[in-house]
């Protein structure tokens, strides 16, 4: 769904540029040129991976346009009305980087404030423009075009010619071409990124629901979390699965939001029916994960994460390698992380005590491959056991992006 509302917005940006291209077409073997440089860009929107890469894109082509000797990328920082340069190609790109425009400041901060193209020849002596510390005084011409999107300010695009160089309508209107596609670009990925941040808030919250219900899963889900990512990393598995099955990990417990508060807290033996219902937790996660679609491939991992090796576990009794590598991985990970810490109504292992265990119940209860493997990163996991646990860091939007799109 992301993907779809992504492309939407850079098929009207796309549009909207041909638009305006084919709206003053004058100099037919320049205009070609534009709609060949207009495609390239256009594909560009669907093959590269962020904004930087993008904006790069934009500069190459409008500086072989324009001819100008610099080019400026402002973001605009709605929370504190500011412009700040996020991406600078030219001579003087350590001073501009420096530079932080107020709205209305400046040559640029007029064109963001009006939300209107404009070019300045002779900037150096007009009072519009902001000498920029660092940088000489020079004869030199300015063109600046603000990004907006839907009515939203997105940044400004500024380009400089030095030397007595200058701009022209012509500059300004192709230049105006190519930010509205990279208006486009911009304003899909914040939104994207703005969906994904909702997600993971919404997780946030259900994890931390569950450890209010039960106190014993306070820490455990992130510590799970993090050891499960370096087994997955040990087997060199893809960046795809280690995301997942790190993701995985902490919310292989989501499903106990649906178990009473009263079994998960109870430190004597379970009786049947109260073990019955522990053991719903898994096929009630992966049902609220994979509701989701950019958490399908995380369902699984949650849903299996209590089968053993040799096929006596739950729900189903797959065996061996029939249960996903990523619930194997959490099965492994959550098994030390319990022993060592500690359940209602059993004891606290030594880490050594704890890896006995593993050993003991290899090619019963766990995967022999990943018993071996925990063996020999035995310090390292044990340093993840000592560390104190945030959940605010366990994925970041790039690992979001691995798993989603």
């Amino acid at each position: 769904m992301l993907r779809i509302i992504f492309e939407l917005i850079l098929i009207c940006a796309t549009g909207i540029s041909l638009y305006v291209l084919y709206q003053s077409r004058k100099n037919e073997s320049k205009e070609r040129y534009i709609i060949q440089e207009m495609r390239h860009i256009s594909r560009k929107m669907y093959e590269l991976g962020n904004e930087e890469e993008f904006i790069k894109e934009v500069c190459d082509t409008v500086q072989s346009i324009t001819h100008s000797n610099e080019f400026a990328y402002f973001k605009y920082v709605p929370e504190e009305d500011i412009l700040l340069a996020s991406y600078v190609v030219g001579p003087y790109k350590n001073q501009l980087l420096q530079a932080k425009m107020k709205m209305g400041e400046g040559f640029t901060g007029y064109v963001a404030k009006e939300r209107k193209a404009m070019f300045l020849n002779n900037a150096n002596k007009s009072t519009l423009a902001k000498h920029v510390p660092g940088t000489p005084d020079e004869d030199s011409a300015l063109l600046a075009v603000p990004i907006a999107f839907a009515g939203d300010l997105l940044g400004v695009i500024l380009q400089t010619k030095l030397g007595g160089s200058t701009f022209n309508k012509d500059d300004l209107r192709l230049s105006e071409i190519f930010v509205n596609l990279a208006a486009g670009f911009i304003a899909g990925e914040n939104y994207v990124s703005m969906v994904r941040q909702g997600f993971v808030d919404m997780l946030r919250v259900l994890i931390n629901t569950v450890e209010l219900k039960d106190t014993y899963t306070a820490g455990h889900s992130v510590r799970v979390s993090r050891l499960s990512e370096i087994i997955a990393k040990k087997m060199n598995l893809s960046e795809k699965e280690v995301t997942k099955i790190k993701i995985g990990g902490l919310l292989h417990d989501i499903g106990k939001i649906g178990i009473q508060e009263s079994i998960l807290r109870k430190s004597e033996k379970l009786e049947d029916e109260e073990l019955t219902e522990i053991k719903n937790h898994p096929g009630l996660g992966a049902k609220l994960i994979i509701k989701f679609k950019m958490f399908t491939g995380v369902a699984d991992a949650i849903l299996y994460h209590h089968e053993t090796y040799d096929g006596t576990g739950y729900p189903d009794g797959l065996q061996g390698e029939a249960i996903p590598i990523s619930s194997r991985i959490i099965a492994v990970a959550d098994a030390i992380d319990a022993m060592t810490f500690g359940r209602p109504g059993r004891g606290i292992k030594s880490v050594d005590e704890a890896f006995a265990e593993l050993k003991k119940f290899s090619g019963t209860q766990f995967d022999p491959k990943l018993v071996d493997i925990c063996n020999n990163n035995k310090d390292v996991i044990k340093k993840v056991l000592e560390e104190a646990v945030q959940i605010d860091e366990f994925a970041t939007e790039e690992e979001l992006e691995k798993i989603s799109l």
